[in-house]
């Protein structure tokens, strides 16, 4: 009887083993293809939603609800993403810590609102100080730090902007610098490594955070800008109240984010663009001309 010598295995097995490790890498790259896949599809939807907002009230979402709030842009497209019941039991006049109801809605976790690929490093919402579910998403208020307060605050230059300083539509946007050309909304997420912590929820030293939260409308936790180093994994400039890098967008995908524009069409956008091509895209009129996404 004919049968394999101990060599002859040793070879099978090696084999096998290499090509193993030739198709990890390659799975691991289709994942995550996959993965942005959805994250980007999730933003053309959100991207959909803003259009239908603004056909119904002519003119796009503001940053926060009001200024006596912190009463986030997303909570006012549900019903556009088939969450009508949930904006229909959210009182928009109190705060989102105000109210049992809103509470509980403000910590549900959206789908629509997490990119598969980002990477929670702490339990989110901590009830212990902060409360809402996690988001990945932020709206671009500029080219400038979104903070409303401070000697170096300035108005939002960007297509959502808070109720002090007017308000913004497609249409108006469209004439200026143009839809496809000017950033509504991106991606940010939990993953700069020196973040302490806001509010009371202090992390260890070390630990990634952020603070992104879909219900709440303010700086670096849905609001964002292009004043801080594009797709940071740390805080580094600081700039007027806080560290820009803060309110920057970035995303757990390698080498760039995922950005929607206000014609609602979603495009990769490279770690390494130019800032000034940035700025050009977070501002809504200022009369740049054209800059291409990647």
């Amino acid at each position: 009887h004919r049968g394999f010598t101990l060599v002859e295995l040793l070879v099978v097995v090696a084999i096998i083993g290499i090509l193993i490790g030739l198709l990890l890498p390659a799975i691991t790259t289709a994942r995550e293809s996959a993965r942005r896949t959805q994250c980007s599809n999730n933003l053309r939807q959100i991207g959909l939603a803003f259009q239908l907002y603004d056909n119904q009230n002519g003119r796009l979402p503001p940053a926060r609800v009001s200024d006596d709030n912190f009463n986030g842009p997303f909570l006012l497209i549900l019903p556009y993403i088939e969450r009508t019941n949930e904006l229909k039991r959210f009182n928009l006049d109190v705060k989102y810590t105000d109210s049992t109801a809103n509470t509980a809605i403000a910590n549900e976790r959206l789908s629509i609102y997490l990119c598969p690929s980002m990477n929670l490093p702490y339990n989110v919402p901590d009830t212990t100080c902060e409360q809402g579910a996690p988001g990945s998403y932020a709206v671009c208020t500029g080219s400038e730090s979104p903070f409303e307060y401070g000697v170096g605050a300035i108005p939002h230059n960007g297509a959502i902007v808070l109720p002090k300083y007017g308000s913004t539509s497609v249409g108006g946007i469209s004439s200026k610098d143009g839809a496809s050309n000017t950033f509504l909304a991106g991606e940010m997420n939990y993953a700069l490594k020196n973040y302490p912590g806001f509010g009371g929820c202090i992390r260890p030293t070390g630990t990634k955070g952020g603070d992104t939260r879909w219900a709440v409308g303010y700086t670096g936790v849905t609001w964002g800008a292009t004043k801080g180093i594009f797709n940071p994994t740390e805080l580094i400039t600081w700039v007027d109240l806080y560290y820009a890098e803060y309110y920057s967008f970035r995303s757990d995908h390698p080498g760039g984010v995922n950005m929607l524009f206000v014609d609602a069409s979603v495009h990769f956008i490279s770690s390494g663009t130019d800032a000034n091509a940035l700025s050009a895209m977070a501002t809504r009129e200022k009369g740049e001309p054209y800059v291409r996404a990647n």
